[in-house]
């Protein structure tokens, strides 16, 4: 199994997340929010990829109603926040 990293920015924060590489990059991630709480999701759209497979970067789009259960949700335990 291969894993990619991605850099998920919103602002001045980053958050690292893992994740099992795929033919191509996802063009949009979701997590949960840290702000809306399990009600929410955040959306961030992929601003590089030319680093793939290696390494992703995100950017934060919007926050939308959670869909309980969706397979594109990530686990909040796999975020961890690093510095820029």
């Amino acid at each position: 199994m291969e894993i990619v990293l991605a850099v998920l920015e919103r602002g001045d924060v980053a958050y690292e997340i893992e994740f099992e590489r795929t033919s191509e990059p996802p063009f949009e991630l979701r997590v949960p929010s840290h702000i809306g709480g399990a009600a929410v999701v955040d959306v961030f759209d992929l601003v590089d990829a030319s680093e793939w497979p290696v390494l992703l970067r995100y950017a934060f789009s919007e926050c939308v109603p959670a869909v309980m259960g969706s397979p594109d949700d990530l686990n909040a335990e796999d975020l961890g926040e690093v510095d820029l």
